[in-house]
């Protein structure tokens, strides 16, 4: 029933999800993607594509991936830990949770946040996503030192 897909950046593995269906009430099927757990945040600073410190400025649209709507938020990257992200105001896409009979964030969009934050990102297509719906966020206080080297 469900495929294994990897996706890799210049030979590094960034993620490893499985795909399957599922029967929601209302009669259809969805696309259930597992995610990949990290154990540090210094395994998620390896596998991303981008790592920045910034915070959300608002929500700029929505976008889709994996027939789940993703919201988009305005980033003001403050410092860039890892990556190009070519610009001090960035998009970001939050990455969905799958599973959820069509509800994209049941606890939560997780760059809906006034908050500074560390973002693990990766780029799907054109576009900038968190690297999972999970762990792609982390709260980032003033005077804390960064959980990776």
């Amino acid at each position: 029933m469900g495929k294994l897909v990897a996706l890799a950046q210049v030979g590094l593995l960034v993620t490893v999800f499985g795909t399957g269906c599922s029967i929601i009430p209302s009669g259809g099927t969805e696309t259930c993607v597992d995610w990949v757990r990290f154990e540090t945040p210094q395994d998620q600073y390896d596998k991303s594509g981008m790592v920045l410190v910034g915070k959300s400025v608002g929500k700029v649209g929505e976008t889709s991936i994996y027939g789940y709507k993703a919201t988009t938020h305005l980033v003001e990257v403050e410092r860039v830990l890892k990556g190009d992200p070519r610009d001090v105001n960035l998009r970001i896409s939050s990455m969905p949770q799958t599973c959820t009979g069509g509800e994209s964030y049941p606890d939560g969009d997780p760059l809906d946040t006034d908050q500074r934050v560390i973002i693990f990102a990766t780029e799907q297509g054109s576009e900038w996503f968190t690297m999972t719906p999970a762990q792609g966020v982390l709260p980032f206080r003033h005077g804390t030192e960064l959980p990776f080297r």
